[in-house]
């Protein structure tokens, strides 16, 4: 594997320093309800837009929806819909409508990411990996405490399910996972995440195979999904029968260390079909590959206007990980990611046209992948591979809602739906890079331009 989030003892410790240095506490710029850009109406008429419902596929042009608590109760051609009493109009005149995208594969390390998110239409994501409830003391979002917050109302953000810890076997990978090299910790780790409030169990590495079935076991007794990193130890179909809910970084076809094929080219057309027939979700996180931090050259991310925005312990992360992560058998190193992007391409498309489901993840707040705007971009990459735009688009919001089980509540615009929605000035169905025209986002009952978002995240 490479330096995905390995870390040596040095490294975490430089990390854990960091983390001391900086203990006090803030809300990173997740401001609670009570400020004045909270107070809004609860009953919003969208007109004349041109809403992408994902499903049915197309275009319904110069339509009116009308959203009340939330939730969208009437969807109709504009010249045929009365407004209501008491309803605040915005009119998207022309501009399109869609469900909020998604970023499936995060590592919250401030509660100001969520309206990072936000800025760019992001309204469900998915933290792949939990802490303790003292790391909010120090700014890091505590997920299970963070999303009951934002369920009551009382923070701005996406939609949010989270992972427990990482679950690896021994020696780990990284220093910021917990070993578990027997059945009984198997069985004891996944009760805790369950206990814990989290969402998903996350598996990693060199889990060994009865240890990987001890989890997987445990997980289908208290119905918690089993998502992460294939264990070495475990074959792509052992993972594929066990009900292993999604497959990161493609990493069961791909050694991330040597580039080499796990599963020889000649099988994956076999492997995407079983893959397609058990559910099993794909995160291929693309855009991590073209994001990771260049050899031997970290200057480039400190000379980034964005770097000096992160908090001083990302940083400190940040530099101290370096070195991990081109802990690597490949060669030449620099040419590393490029090689890693270039193979998995392929995989994505042949997975997408076996049927097997896709999810859009980015891997944000690694070194060098920033939370917002690489979600948009891993879109790109898989229209570039030749997945359509309109897969695409699903893709980023009804595949998550299928994922979470909510693909009757979210994930496509119809009435009765929660009204989860990013408006954008162009047309992503003609031209991908229209995702990042973001003009505002409606988010637990209430509508925000950019303009509102900018002005949460510089106060």
């Amino acid at each position: 594997m490479s330096g995905l989030y390995r870390l040596s003892t040095l490294s975490l410790a430089l990390f854990l320093l960091s983390l001391l240095h900086s203990c006090w506490w803030h809300t990173g710029g997740a401001l609670p309800f009570s400020d004045p850009l909270a107070q809004h109406s609860k009953h919003y008429a969208f007109i004349h837009a041109n809403v992408i419902p994902i499903e049915p596929p197309g275009i319904l042009r110069n339509y009116t929806v009308l959203v009340s608590d939330g939730v969208i109760t009437a969807m109709s051609p504009t010249e045929d819909t009365p407004l209501p009493p008491r309803v605040t109009p915005i009119d998207l005149a022309g501009q399109y409508l869609l469900p909020g995208f998604s970023d499936m594969h995060v590592h919250l390390t401030q509660t100001r990411d969520l309206q990072t998110f936000l800025q760019h239409g992001i309204t469900r994501i998915r933290n792949m990996a939990g802490g303790p409830e003292y790391q909010s003391l120090i700014g890091i979002p505590h997920v299970p405490s963070l999303r009951r917050a934002i369920q009551r109302g009382e923070v701005l953000g996406p939609e949010l399910t989270g992972c427990g810890p990482f679950l690896d076997g021994y020696p780990p990978e990284n220093g910021l996972t917990t070993v578990i090299d027997t059945v009984a910790k198997a069985q004891d780790a996944v009760r805790q995440t369950v206990a814990a409030g989290y969402d998903c169990v996350k598996i990693y590495n060199r889990l060994k195979r009865p240890v990987f079935e001890a989890i997987v076991t445990e997980a289908k007794r208290w119905n918690i999904p089993v998502v992460g990193h294939i264990p070495y130890d475990v074959p792509l179909e052992r993972a594929i029968t066990a009900s292993v809910k999604s497959m990161e970084h493609l990493n069961a076809y791909l050694d991330l260390s040597s580039t080499d094929y796990r599963v020889a080219p000649e099988r994956w057309q076999a492997y995407a079909q079983q893959t397609a027939a058990a559910g099993l979700f794909n995160c291929p996180t693309l855009v991590l590959w073209e994001k990771y931090p260049p050899y031997e050259a970290f200057d480039t991310l400190t000379t980034d206007s964005r770097f000096a925005a992160l908090p001083w312990y990302q940083q400190q992360f940040w530099l101290t990980s370096m070195p991990d992560a081109y802990d690597i058998s490949y060669a030449p190193k620099a040419d590393f990611a490029q090689t890693v992007l270039r193979k998995a391409k392929p995989l994505v498309k042949l997975l997408y046209d076996a049927g097997a489901p896709l999810l859009i993840g980015t891997d944000a707040n690694f070194t060098g992948v920033y939370p917002g705007q690489t979600a948009l971009r891993e879109m790109e990459l898989f229209a570039e591979v030749g997945i359509p735009h309109a897969a695409v688009l699903e893709a980023a919001t009804l595949n998550a809602a299928r994922f979470v089980g909510q693909e009757e509540k979210e994930g496509s615009i119809a009435v009765g739906k929660r009204a989860q929605l990013v408006v954008l000035s162009n047309n992503p169905l003609e031209n991908m890079r229209a995702v990042y025209d973001t003009v505002g986002v409606m988010i637990q009952g209430r509508w925000f331009t950019v303009k509102d978002i900018r002005q949460r995240l510089s106060s």
